[in-house]
């Protein structure tokens, strides 16, 4: 093998090794990104159920505050109701 066969044959493997070492690397970053990525959305997933508790106790609340509104409005019609009669005794009617 002549000194120039040998250096291409050396380049070649040089190149070879470059090519695959790029590759590994590219790989690696890959697994590291998708890695970061998994984290990611496992810690949105968990934000995802808290928000959603944080949605059912407020609804919850909310219910409970619509239930006391009726009651309170309902008093206020009877109460209302109550005035009518009350003035319509006082005018005589």
């Amino acid at each position: 093998m002549t000194l120039q066969r040998a250096a291409q044959v050396l380049g070649l493997v040089s190149l070879l090794i470059a090519t695959w070492s790029m590759g590994y690397a590219q790989a690696a970053y890959q697994t590291d990104v998708n890695r970061n990525l998994q984290r990611t959305r496992d810690a949105l997933l968990d934000q995802r159920a808290h928000l959603e508790q944080a949605a059912d106790g407020i609804g919850k609340k909310i219910d409970e505050l619509n239930r006391q509104l009726d009651i309170v409005n309902s008093y206020l019609r009877d109460t209302d109701k109550a005035i009518r009669d009350v003035d319509a005794a006082m005018s005589g009617r």
